[in-house]
């Protein structure tokens, strides 16, 4: 454990496994409280249950596509830990994939409302109280689909693009208030979400990138606690690949 959030308060969405399960770890590790988000309570509560001794953690159970939602996890954070510093909207929906001209309104919707109007929302309603603290972080997770068109995955990319962009627009808008947003697109990670593909490219004996390997959670959590500390200061605004050279 190192002290470098120390005292800080962090929000992670999507946080009951993979990836933001090991984020909420990373920040709990660097000795910030956090809570986290996710469908089901009982999950999250057993991931805080894993935080160092001392470390205080708050599951609450939110469903990214319901604003009102988002407006009582914010509220609980702030009336619960007394603030918000440090927000990761890791949350996100994949559809089954198929051609866009396959995809019905209500499943384009959903995507849209989960992926991209989740993190703008949950960005605005942090803005004013990482204000008050006089700054803070955010890191939106996107994806190497919002980077290039995957056959299948256009709705899911369409979101993921439009998290790139959204970061880039809060971090230049909120850079005067010392709020810095950056975004991290990852490859193919060992996560329940992506288990079809990695089955689909091992049977195969397909490389999934030059590196031939497949993330671990920690590997994402690790570049999340980077870009949430004072030792990623003299960034904002940027879009982080970590996906094994997949795009090269």
């Amino acid at each position: 454990m190192n002290d470098a959030l120390d005292g800080k308060v962090a929000l992670v969405t999507g946080a009951s496994r993979g990836i933001g399960a090991a984020i909420a770890r990373e920040l709990a590790a660097a000795g910030a409280s956090v809570a986290l988000a996710g469908r089901e309570e009982a999950t999250l509560q057993e991931v805080a249950r894993s935080f160092p001794r001392g470390i205080r953690g708050l599951a609450v159970a939110a469903d990214m596509a319901e604003t009102s939602d988002l407006e009582r996890l914010v509220g609980r954070v702030v009336e619960e830990l007394g603030g918000l510093d440090v927000l990761v909207n890791n949350a996100g929906f994949l559809p089954a994939a198929k051609q866009i001209y396959n995809v019905d309104l209500e499943e384009w919707q959903h995507v849209v409302d989960v992926n991209l109007r989740a993190p703008w929302f949950l960005s605005k309603l942090a803005h004013p109280h990482m204000q008050a603290r006089g700054g803070g972080a955010i890191v939106n997770v996107a994806s190497t689909s919002g980077l290039h068109h995957d056959i299948g995955l256009g709705v899911y990319g369409i979101s993921k693009a439009g998290v790139v962009m959204l970061t880039e627009v809060c971090a230049k808008e909120w850079a005067r208030d010392k709020i810095r947003v950056n975004c991290i697109a990852p490859g193919i990670v060992k996560t329940q979400l992506a288990g079809s593909i990695i089955e689909y490219l091992q049977t195969r004996n397909m490389k999934p990138n030059p590196l031939n390997l497949f993330g671990e959670p920690e590997d994402i959590a690790r570049l999340v606690r980077f870009l949430v500390t004072d030792e990623s200061r003299f960034m904002t605004g940027s879009t982080i690949r970590i996906d094994g050279g997949e795009l090269l």
